[in-house]
C-alpha cells in the first residue's frame, strides 16, 4: 500500500512539475495551425480569391489530390465551380484565361512603376537538378539573364535550318517504326510503347548522335526507365515543398527510386562523355552546343550535362504522349478518322512522298493534332511561375509577390467559357468552317507555352508528330482493342501515367 501511495505521489509531483508544460505544448499544437488557418482564410494577401475553404486555409487539400494522382481532374472541377481563377493552396493561384497567359508568361504591369516584369520560373520543379547534375538546365533557370544565356546557346539547334538538316534522321526512325508495324500487322500492339521507342530513338540520335536502339531491339533502353523514375522524383520534390507535412512526405520516397535517379544521371554523363570524345559523322544538336562548353559566356560542363538530360526528357515523353493521344481520339471518333484518312491518302501516292515539305500542306491533319492537344494537353498542370517581388496584376486582379501562379491547361482547354462543346473532339473548330465554333477563345490554347520561356522544341515536336501521323494513317487502318475505351482516364503526376493503348493495325492494300 505504501508503495502504491509513493507511486501516486511521484506521478503527482511529475504532473505538478511538467504537466503545465505539456498542456501548453498540446494547446500550441492546436492553436498555431488553427491560427494559420484563420490567417490564410481572412487576412492573407490572397484572401479575396475564391476556392474551397480547406484549400485556401492549408496545403493538405492539394497534397491529398497530388498523392492520389487526381490533381488535374480536381483543379478542373474547382474551375467549373469557382471560375477562371481559383486559389488551390494558401500561396497558389490557378488560372484558365487567355489574359492570364499573357500576364504570367510574357510579363504583367507591376507595382514598381507599372512596367513589364517577366515572372520567374518556379525552380521547385527542378530542385533536384543541382544535386544530380551540378547545375540547372535551361528549363529551370529562374534568373532571366541565366536562362537567356542557356537559350541563346541552345536555340541554333532548333532553328528551321537545323531541323531541315535533321530531316533524314527523323524520317529514318519514323520509317523504322512503320516497318515494325508492318511486321506486327494484324496483332494487337501497345501504341504507347512503340511511340516511346520512336521518340526516344529520335531524340537520342539528335542530341548524342546515336539512337538508344529501342526500335532496333523492340524494347525500352534501360536509361528510359531511369528517366521515368526521375519524373517521379520530381513529383516527390513538388510535394515536399507543401509545408511541414509535405516535407515529411519526402522522407517516404523509396530508396530504390532515389537510386534510379542516380542511375539516370550516370547514364547522361556517360552518353555526353562519349559524344564529346568523338567527331560525329553528321551534325547533331551537340554540334551547336559543344563549341560553347567551358568558354566565357558559354556553358559549364555541368550545365551542358543538365541541358542534355532535359532535352532527352522533354523531347521524348511529350512527343510520345501526343502521338498516343492523337491515335486514341481518331480511333474513337469515326467521322474525324474518315476525314483524316481521306486527306492523307489522297495527298500522296507513296510513303516516300510524305516529307516535311509536303506534310505542311495537310490542314486537317494539323487540326487533328491541335484538337488532340486541347483535349489532352501534354503538360496537363501547366507551367508554374512566381509573381515577381512587389506583386503583379494577373487577369485584372492584384497578386502578391511570391505567389505560385499557373495557367492550368487542362482546366482552360476543357472550359465551356473558352471552347464550345469543350468535351467533344471536333478538329473542325480549328479550320473556321463551322460557325458554331467561331466564338472559341483560341488565344487560351498554348500547349507549348508563350513568352521568353516557351518550349524551345516546338518546331521539332510539330515535325515529328506530323510526319509520324501522316505515315501511320497513310499505311495502316487502326482499330482500338476492347478495354481501352477509357484510356484517357489517367492519373497525373508530373506528366501522365499512361496505360497501354492496345490497337490492331491492318496494312492498307493498294493496287
Amino acid at each position: 500500500m505504501a508503495s502504491l501511495e509513493a507511486s501516486l505521489d511521484q506521478m503527482s509531483a511529475f504532473w505538478n512539475s511538467y504537466g503545465s508544460v505539456w498542456a501548453v505544448v498540446a494547446l500550441a499544437a492546436i492553436l498555431i495551425p488553427a491560427g494559420w488557418f484563420v490567417y490564410n482564410i481572412y487576412f492573407h494577401p490572397l484572401a479575396a480569391y475564391p476556392g474551397p475553404l480547406f484549400y485556401r486555409g492549408t496545403n493538405l487539400g492539394k497534397i491529398s489530390q497530388q498523392m492520389r494522382g487526381n490533381i488535374t481532374n480536381k483543379i478542373w472541377e474547382l474551375h467549373q465551380i469557382y471560375g477562371p481563377v481559383v486559389r488551390i493552396a494558401p500561396w497558389e493561384l490557378s488560372y484558365a484565361s487567355a489574359q492570364a497567359w499573357k500576364d504570367i508568361y510574357t510579363g504583367s504591369p507591376t507595382q514598381k512603376g507599372g512596367g513589364k516584369e517577366p515572372m520567374p520560373s518556379n525552380i521547385i520543379y527542378g530542385a533536384d537538378e543541382v544535386e544530380y547534375f551540378g547545375a540547372y538546365s535551361v528549363m529551370f533557370q529562374s534568373e532571366a539573364s541565366e536562362h537567356n544565356r542557356h537559350r541563346r546557346i541552345l536555340s541554333p539547334a532548333f532553328s528551321d535550318k537545323s531541323l531541315r538538316e535533321q530531316e533524314p534522321t527523323i524520317t529514318k526512325h519514323v520509317a523504322m517504326m512503320m516497318q515494325r508495324f508492318r511486321e506486327n500487322a494484324g496483332t494487337p500492339i501497345d501504341l504507347v510503347a512503340w511511340f516511346n521507342y520512336m521518340a526516344f530513338d529520335i531524340i537520342g540520335d539528335l542530341v548524342f548522335g546515336e539512337p538508344f536502339g529501342c526500335l532496333e531491339e523492340s524494347k525500352m533502353h534501360p536509361w528510359i526507365h531511369f528517366i521515368f523514375a526521375n519524373l517521379r522524383m520530381m513529383y516527390g520534390q513538388i510535394i515536399s515543398t507543401m509545408g511541414t507535412f509535405g516535407a515529411a512526405l519526402k522522407t517516404l520516397i523509396p530508396a530504390h527510386l532515389k537510386a534510379q535517379v542516380h542511375q539516370h544521371a550516370a547514364f547522361a554523363r556517360t552518353r555526353l562523355s562519349h559524344r564529346l570524345s568523338r567527331d560525329p559523322s553528321r551534325p547533331d544538336f551537340m554540334t551547336h552546343i559543344v563549341p560553347h562548353v567551358g568558354r566565357p559566356g558559354g556553358l559549364t560542363p555541368q550545365e551542358a550535362l543538365a541541358n542534355a538530360q532535359i532535352l532527352i526528357m522533354a523531347g521524348s515523353e511529350t512527343s510520345a504522349t501526343l502521338l498516343a493521344n492523337t491515335s486514341f481520339f481518331v480511333m474513337t471518333n469515326p467521322s474525324a478518322y474518315a476525314r483524316l484518312k481521306s486527306e492523307i491518302r489522297t495527298a500522296f501516292t507513296s510513303e516516300d512522298e510524305i516529307n516535311f515539305s509536303n506534310i505542311s500542306k495537310l490542314r486537317y491533319t494539323l487540326a487533328v493534332l491541335h484538337e488532340s492537344m486541347r483535349m489532352h494537353p501534354p503538360v496537363p498542370a501547366g507551367i508554374h511561375r512566381f509573381a515577381p517581388q512587389g506583386g503583379a496584376v494577373i487577369d485584372g486582379g492584384w497578386v502578391a509577390g511570391g505567389t505560385d501562379v499557373v495557367v492550368h491547361q487542362w482546366a482552360a482547354y476543357r472550359s465551356e467559357c473558352n471552347f464550345k462543346d469543350a468535351d467533344r473532339f471536333i478538329p473542325e473548330r480549328w479550320l473556321g468552317e463551322d460557325a458554331r465554333y467561331a466564338g472559341d477563345n483560341r488565344d487560351v490554347f498554348n500547349p507549348f507555352s508563350i513568352g521568353p520561356r516557351a518550349c524551345i522544341g516546338r518546331g521539332l515536336a510539330y515535325m515529328e508528330m506530323r510526319l509520324a501521323v501522316a505515315r501511320l494513317v497513310w499505311s495502316f487502318d487502326m482499330e482500338l482493342m476492347p478495354g481501352c475505351e477509357k484510356w484517357t482516364d489517367q492519373k497525373t503526376w508530373v506528366l501522365y501515367e499512361k496505360l497501354p493503348l492496345m490497337a490492331k493495325l491492318t496494312q492498307v492494300v493498294r493496287e
